[in-house]
């Protein structure tokens, strides 16, 4: 029992600042909306002008649909995680998971128009909880390079 507890403490992280949440929010879909976007580039070998235009313009409109929709709901749960101390890898990447639960049924309505028959098949590929683990993990990551000691310090002294 007491492996368990020292490892679940491993993962947990202090409070953070709503600023640090925020923050943390804000940047962690640029990681996977960059690395898309080099993928998608590269693949369809389409390096001219306005491909690249395309790519900067999709890519906005799907960061402001991402602040617009899931940044508030990531947010208020962060919070309350962080209130209540719980706020770690293990509840990071399972709301992750969630919120692309979320986002995967409102876009298979939004372009289909219904859903599947058996609703499961739309969550049977590994990719969809790949998706989503490496977005919790940008997340977690994030957050803790904004709550590194060192960090702290030179913000402090630059205020």
């Amino acid at each position: 029992m007491m492996k368990l507890c020292s490892i679940s403490r491993c993962f947990a992280m202090s409070q953070y600042t709503t600023k640090h949440i925020l923050n943390a929010l804000l940047i962690t879909p640029l990681i996977p909306q960059l690395l898309l976007s080099i993928l998608f580039i590269s693949s369809n070998r389409a390096y001219d002008l306005d491909s690249l235009i395309v790519v900067v313009v999709f890519n906005t409109v799907i960061y402001i649909a991402f602040c617009s929709v899931i940044l508030p709901i990531a947010y208020a749960i962060s919070i309350f995680l962080a209130r209540k101390n719980n706020l770690n890898l293990i509840t990071i990447v399972l709301g992750a998971i969630l919120m692309w639960l979320i986002v995967t049924i409102i876009g298979y309505l939004i372009f289909t128009q219904s859903l599947p028959h058996p609703l499961w098949t739309l969550f049977s590929d590994w990719y969809f909880y790949l998706i989503g683990i490496f977005a919790g993990c940008c997340y977690w990551g994030i957050l803790k390079w904004l709550n590194l000691p060192s960090k702290k310090l030179i913000q402090e002294q630059g205020e």
